[in-house]
């Protein structure tokens, strides 16, 4: 944002690190005079865009102090978690205050000696009424150190500039001794902070982000962008976490060292397609309930089945269409993750919009019994989106789809800053197929109809097959194999936790749950052998489907034995391939769903 577009004065910050050992921010709000409000709530935010759980940020602030211009103190009234009402007189005040920042994730803020990085819901105070008022943001790095910033603000006279408290929050800093690269597509300048210890080859890693970034680009507008600069911060660390999306960056945390095979290269992309995906849809394409924040509380919306389960989807679609992955690797996601999702006990309980709706005390919270009363909105988003692509390929001959529907979109609602609903879906849902498709969507997004994925896949010229682990009548196994084979076809319905026998959950109308199994009862023995996580499968797979096993437990002091009648497994193994004998609709429809006249 260029000076003088706003005649209002700005509110400026400076954010200090004097000892990023104690990780501890320092921070210091100038606010300027406010004639004719001689009361003032000064509020700092409960969440952070783009990740629907309240966080309550304000248990991170210590040693808040208010004074006026001149340093004297000025009175303060709490008046709940997160407010504070100040009576400045008109004048301009100041509010000084520490932020502690040890959580190493996308969402929050991080000090440590090594570099520091924040979001500015976990940093910044605002004042009610003013969120509109133009925002300046001063970096002081730690005596002595080279720290460089990164932040997709643009520096005006030495300080960070952003238009209001909206875009100064959607513009997370990362400051330190990160490595930088920078590349070029058309006139936009893409630029990577890339922090900590990271085995992949940096040079691969920007091909990668150029491939993602033309293919999004030629999605919307065959290579524009809605932005001049745009920037990625990536974390390497121990273990990553994700991504949160901005309107001119994104922050990825990634596992630094998971580059020794494809698999590191393939999530990196992964994460990064979805995320870039994310500057065009939630960002600039959203609905009302997303279009001026609300700091204080949860701001519901029933469309994150399509700002991130369609873009959790067009991920892998962008990844094909960037020559980063293959027809094959496609595939094998397919055949992967599909039957994990079939057998979720929760997918058809839930209407899809109601999980958007719910996420903030469903989907972040979750009670035991989630699993089978829920799912992910992501995850169900994926494979809903992945559905209605094939439907809009198979009713236009492969010529329109997903990326289609969303380049409709944007350019009637999200170009011009107007808030989508679900029926601007459905009504560019239409607009491609070129009849409605509200059946489609009051059967799986109003409804909880099964997905008819397996039966669109072979409309669109797939094989599809699923073969039981035990079956042997494509290929004999080995005698282990065939051990093994024998020991996963027996099925209590008992999911335990990773690392211990306590029960995670039991399958509703399985048989663990028929014979009384529940929440946290710790699993001790199977028919009198004692099992640990790694054996409890291995005993209870000694027996056939049919079969009555023992099986003992403590359910907290009280020792327990029920008797289980074990059922057949319903896990399958899937298979896809492209069908050479496919009819020519048919592959027409894949080669428009896979993009293979696309490839970058």
């Amino acid at each position: 944002m260029s000076e003088g577009v706003t005649t209002l004065a700005p509110v400026t910050y400076l954010v200090a690190m004097p000892e990023p050992a104690s990780h501890e921010f320092e921070i210091e709000m100038r606010v300027p005079a406010l004639p004719g409000r001689d009361s003032i709530e000064i509020v700092f935010p409960t969440w952070a865009p783009g990740s629907y759980l309240v966080r309550d940020f304000v248990r991170h602030v210590f040693r808040l102090a208010v004074t006026d211009a001149s340093g004297g103190p000025l009175a303060r009234e709490r008046l709940d978690k997160q407010r504070w009402r100040i009576r400045p007189g008109g004048r301009p005040f100041i509010v000084r205050y520490r932020v502690f920042a040890f959580e190493a994730s996308v969402r929050t803020s991080f000090l440590d000696d090594s570099h520091g990085y924040w979001n500015g819901t976990s940093l910044f105070f605002y004042v009610a009424g003013e969120l509109e008022r133009p925002c300046r943001v001063t970096v002081v790095s730690p005596a002595g150190s080279k720290w460089q910033v990164a932040t997709a603000l643009p520096r005006v006279r030495g300080a960070y500039a952003a238009a209001d408290f909206d875009e100064l929050c959607d513009a997370p800093f990362e400051v330190g001794t990160h490595d930088t690269r920078a590349f070029k597509v058309g006139r936009t300048k893409f630029e990577l902070a890339l922090y900590g210890r990271c085995n992949a080859d940096t040079d691969r890693l920007v091909d990668i982000l150029r491939r993602i970034v033309v293919a999004t680009g030629r999605m919307f507008s065959d290579g524009g962008f809605p932005f001049d600069r745009y920037l990625f911060i990536v974390h390497a660390l121990p273990v990553g976490s994700g991504g949160l999306e901005h309107s001119a960056s994104v922050t990825m945390d990634i596992t630094g060292l998971a580059f020794e095979d494809e698999v590191g290269y393939k999530r990196f992309a992964d994460l990064a397609a979805h995320e870039f995906f994310h500057a065009w849809n939630v960002k600039r394409i959203r609905d009302a309930a997303l279009m001026r924040f609300d700091y204080t509380q949860e701001n519901y919306t029933r469309l994150l089945w399509l700002f991130e389960g369609f873009t959790d989807y067009l991920a892998h679609i962008i990844m094909l269409r960037g020559g980063v992955t293959t027809d094959r690797d496609f595939y094998r996601m397919i055949a992967e993750d599909w039957p994990r999702y079939a057998t979720r006990p929760g997918r058809n309980e839930t209407p899809l919009d109601e999980l958007s709706f719910e996420a903030w005390i469903k989907q972040y919270k979750p009670s035991e019994n989630f699993v089978n009363r829920a799912v992910s909105y992501y995850e169900k988003g994926f494979w809903t989106g992945m559905a209605l692509d094939l439907e809009l390929r198979l009713a236009t001959a492969g010529r329109r789809g997903l990326p289609e529907m969303f380049r409709w979109i944007w350019e009637r609602f999200g170009r011009a800053g107007v808030p989508v609903d679900e029926q601007t879906v459905r009504d560019a849902a239409a607009a491609m197929a070129g009849r409605k498709l509200d059946r489609f969507f009051d059967r799986y997004v109003r409804g909880t109809d099964e997905l008819p994925l397996p039966a669109l896949w072979r409309r669109a010229g797939l094989k599809v097959a699923a073969r039981a682990e035990w079956d042997e009548s494509a290929k004999p196994p080995a005698d282990r194999d065939r051990v093994r084979a024998r020991r996963t076809r027996a099925w209590t319905g008992i999911a335990l936790h990773p690392e211990r026998t306590l029960v995670r959950n039991v399958v509703p109308g399985s048989p663990a749950w028929r014979a009384g199994i529940t929440f946290n009862d710790d699993i001790v023995a199977v028919d009198g052998a004692r099992v640990n996580p790694l054996t409890f499968a291995r005993r209870v797979g000694d027996a056939d489907p049919g079969a009555r096993v023992r099986i003992a437990y403590f359910r907290r002091d009280l020792l327990c034995e029920a008797t289980v009648t074990l059922a057949q497994s319903p896990e399958r193994a899937l298979s896809l391939q492209a069908d050479a004998r496919a009819s020519k609709s048919a592959a027409a429809a894949r080669t428009g769903w896979l993009g293979s006249a696309r490839r970058a």
